[in-house]
């Protein structure tokens, strides 16, 4: 079984009273992983609320639907700066830079 030091990014359903399911649903080694395991996620069950947490920095991101369709436009439309978020994100970065990022440029 792999390390949680590989498959640092645990994503979890988050429900409607904003907490998370107790059990994972994928363990990823990058945020990019980790956002594509939502989008198949996404696709599979139809879910649009969901959680992932970096074990290795001790941070949260919260991907609910605004930010989930905003992720899918800018992924079809603009590949090489969807890529470009989440590698940076990858590396350092927070929620509100997400947040921020797909309101400037993934305008719905």
């Amino acid at each position: 079984m792999p390390s949680r030091l590989v498959n640092r990014y645990a994503i979890y359903f988050r429900l409607p009273d904003q907490r998370r399911v107790r059990q994972t649903i994928a363990r990823d080694p990058s945020l990019l992983i980790a956002i594509e395991s939502c989008l198949a996620a996404y696709r599979d069950t139809g879910h649009l609320d969901y959680l992932i947490e970096d074990e290795g920095r001790k941070r949260e991101f919260s991907v609910d639907r605004d930010i989930l369709l905003r992720l899918l436009f800018l992924k079809h439309n603009d590949s090489t700066r969807y890529f470009e978020l989440l590698n940076r994100l990858d590396r350092s970065g927070a929620q509100d830079d997400l947040v921020s990022f797909l309101r400037a440029n993934a305008r719905l």
